[in-house]
């Protein structure tokens, strides 16, 4: 081997490293190979994939006399961008997660082979003409001397027309990209961009999606052959040549655009501002309610608003209507169907019109109890209620768990379960039941699968009673529903959680914006009492997300303050209390000096143990677009204890 033929390579394994230790390790190869290549290194007993982010050559004089390994294989030269790399970093750092795993997020599942082409529709283009305040709007958008991120107030396809117009001025050079909170709105979304500008300069991306549709929609992208780019939140990681537009539809979803589950645990909201500002390019949120976060951006000037007086999503004529469940039992109607709804159901049926059923969660119910000894039967890693399934038998909600069919009451050995609670498939039995010559479709995680996509979104045109959680009023280009239901206020108000109002009043604003001035909305609740059903009837939407926005502002939440959240597990529960507690003492010596920065005690989550490990949190409030503190960053990277961190969590237990 020549030593003027040696190359230095700093590579980040593609693999979650403790933060304590480095992230970057220096590699030898004979060859220069190139910024965001994708490589085969060996990383201890192991070889990893990784991605190299310089490569520079070794003079003669300069070769170096320790013990240096060297890259294996080079498996795709500049894989991902330097934008991509960019982000990552700015990931990374932003949620203390090493930079490999998050690194790992823009990775397509497979590099290997290019994968066949995989389109969903073939709907050719068709021109398109705006009215005159969409033709504004885009002209106001794409102003070259207002670089401040732009708010639509309107409904999905008015966004999407208004995307659409502002693409065909940019062209084809820059890409858009269009981030939707949910699955579920992805084919209403894709048909009207197909329809605009045809299937092949479309691609989609979604964590749903095969290895194979999921790569080939990943090359178009990079290749430039797809200019227009749609996916939920992991489409923010695409390899963009040019991104001109950066669309959120619906940006007050906070639990569609949260990465919750595994980390890093970002906002894709955020993320989509660094990206923005990354490419230099207009960022438009849109929805049919503000969010907060954005209302308050609003007032300190950082974002520009724009509303359609067809897009006001409070009509005055919109009726709300409050039954009181209790009366319901009283008259010995145990179904969870009211009959006011019932009724009302019938009338709208008669006149051809869709009736919508929300229910807040999926699954037949929230949990069973034995008949006989009042025993709640719950998962063994968990501790979580099981739920019944269809099938007879019991799962976690939490993990895979599941029992047999027919299981025994560990308690008493009973057979007999009492099911407690309402899902989306409880609601579709009853309504069966009721209304059984009516067309019907259940729109939840079970049955809008990603093979039968374009098939569930047609059901769900054509239903004429449709049952789903909130997010079916995000699919767009439904028929104009006379009738909405909430069939379970008490479950999206009841939960711990200082957003649970704020989710509500947005399930009503979307509701009533989509019936129009002469539907009906029925909030079914055993608490009429609560002050914020007494207000919906009398007062608008904004003017209660006022008040909560105030009471947010004095609670020290968010938008106002950042919260972040850090959770300690352990397999012991009293190792978990323990690094909780020492973590919170830790914080708090750096920060007695100061009133900016709050810690909370030692919380117990609602849940406090999920599969096998036991939880602690500790809160740290901080104010607006203020970074996590540097010295509590570095009492976090010295603890042993697993732990996660969680910027702007969607909840606190």
């Amino acid at each position: 081997m020549s030593p003027e033929s040696l190359y230095f390579c700093d590579i980040v394994p593609v693999v979650p490293i403790p933060l304590r230790n480095r992230q970057r390790y220096s590699y030898l190869s004979e060859s220069v190979i190139p910024r965001g290549s994708l490589v085969m290194v060996p990383f201890g007993p192991r070889t990893v994939r990784g991605i190299v982010l310089t490569c520079e050559r070794i003079a003669p004089a300069e070769r170096p006399s320790g013990r240096f390994r060297y890259v294996k294989s080079i498996i795709r030269e500049s894989f991902i961008t330097d934008g991509q790399i960019v982000l990552a970093e700015s990931i990374s750092a932003e949620c203390i997660t090493p930079l490999g795993k998050t690194l790992g997020h823009f990775l397509p599942h497979t590099v290997k082979e290019r994968a066949k082409t995989h389109m969903t529709d073939t709907i050719p283009s068709q021109t398109f003409r705006l009215t005159r305040d969409e033709s504004d709007a885009v002209k106001t958008l794409l102003d070259p001397s207002d670089a401040k991120p732009f708010f639509l107030e309107t409904d999905i396809t008015t966004s999407l027309r208004i995307t659409s117009g502002a693409k065909r001025d940019i062209g084809r050079r820059s890409q858009v990209l269009v981030l939707v909170p949910e699955l579920i709105a992805i084919p209403f979304v894709e048909r009207e961009l197909h329809r605009c500008f045809g299937a092949e300069r479309v691609a989609t991306l979604s964590g749903s999606q095969s290895d194979g549709a999921y790569f080939d929609a990943w090359e178009r992208i990079r290749s430039g052959q797809a200019d227009i780019v749609i996916g939920t939140r992991q489409a923010l990681f695409a390899p963009f040549r040019k991104l001109g537009l950066v669309v959120l539809l619906e940006e007050a979803e906070a639990v569609g655009y949260k990465q919750w589950d595994m980390s890093p645990r970002y906002d894709a909201r955020r993320v989509a501002m660094t990206l923005a500002r990354l490419h230099e390019s207009k960022l438009l949120l849109a929805g049919s309610v503000e969010g907060l976060d954005t209302a308050l951006r609003e007032r300190m000037g950082e974002v520009r608003v724009l509303r359609f007086g067809e897009g006001v999503p409070d009509p005055p004529a919109a009726r709300i209507s409050t039954v009181d469940m209790r009366k319901e039992r009283w008259k010995k109607n145990y179904s969870p169907i009211s009959d006011e709804l019932r009724d009302a159901v019938i009338l709208a049926r008669k006149d051809g019109r869709q009736v919508l059923l929300i229910v807040s969660r999926g699954g037949f119910d929230s949990f069973s109890v034995c008949v006989s000894c009042k025993e709640v039967p719950r998962c063994p890693d968990c501790d979580r209620a099981l739920r019944s399934t269809r099938e007879g038998g019991f799962r976690c909600p939490s993990c895979p768990y599941r029992t047999v069919s027919f299981p025994r009451c560990a308690k008493c050995g009973s057979l007999e379960f009492r099911t407690v609670g309402t899902g989306t498939e409880k609601i579709e039995r009853e309504a069966a039941r009721l209304f059984g010559g009516a067309t019907m479709f259940r729109i939840d995680e079970k049955t809008f699968r990603k093979a039968d996509r374009s098939k569930s979104y047609e059901a769900a045109q054509s239903a004429g009673i449709l049952i789903g959680t909130p997010s079916v009023l995000n699919i767009g280009g439904l028929p104009k529903a006379s009738l909405i239901a909430i069939m379970d206020a008490d479950n999206f108000l009841s939960f711990p959680d200082y957003q649970a109002d704020e989710r509500f009043l947005r399930v009503i604003s979307r509701a009533k914006s989509l019936i129009g001035r002469d539907g009906t909305v029925i909030v079914q609740t055993y608490r009429p009492e609560r002050q914020l059903l007494q207000h919906i009837a009398q007062q608008s939407v904004s003017e209660l997300m006022g008040q909560v926005s105030r009471d947010r502002e004095s609670l020290r939440y968010p938008p106002n303050y950042r919260l972040f959240r850090i959770s300690f597990r352990d397999t012991i529960e009293s190792e978990a209390k323990r690094a909780a507690e020492d973590a919170c003492d830790r914080f708090r010596e750096f920060v007695s000096e100061t009133k900016t920065v709050r810690i909370s005690s030692p919380m117990k989550p609602l849940i406090p143990k999920v599969r096998g490990r036991y939880e602690r949190s500790v809160l740290v409030t901080v104010p607006r677009e203020t970074p996590f503190p540097e010295p509590l960053r570095n009492v976090l990277l010295d603890i042993r204890t697993a732990w996660t961190f969680d910027p702007d969590p969607i909840s606190l237990t």
